[in-house]
């Protein structure tokens, strides 16, 4: 059964105060999700890492990672 049928079903068990209790916080949710602005991602990450790390080297680093473990699987 499918996602959208399978929350049909369930819907048909519920009361009508249950019914609308669910379509109120359904719509407080939606409400939410408008009111939150996207941030930039260094003011969500400032201070997180140290500001004298060298994320090319970093990144460079986790790429002969993952080459040598995809390397070490085909063999």
């Amino acid at each position: 059964m499918n996602q959208m049928k399978h929350i049909q079903a369930l819907l048909e068990e519920l009361t009508p105060d249950e019914l609308l209790a669910l379509i109120e916080y359904i719509a407080r949710r939606m409400r939410q999700r408008e009111e939150r602005k996207p941030q930039p991602l260094y003011g969500i990450w400032r201070g997180k890492f140290p500001e004298d790390v060298d994320i090319d080297a970093t990144l460079k680093e986790v790429r002969q990672q993952w080459q040598q473990n995809i390397e070490g699987l085909a063999e």
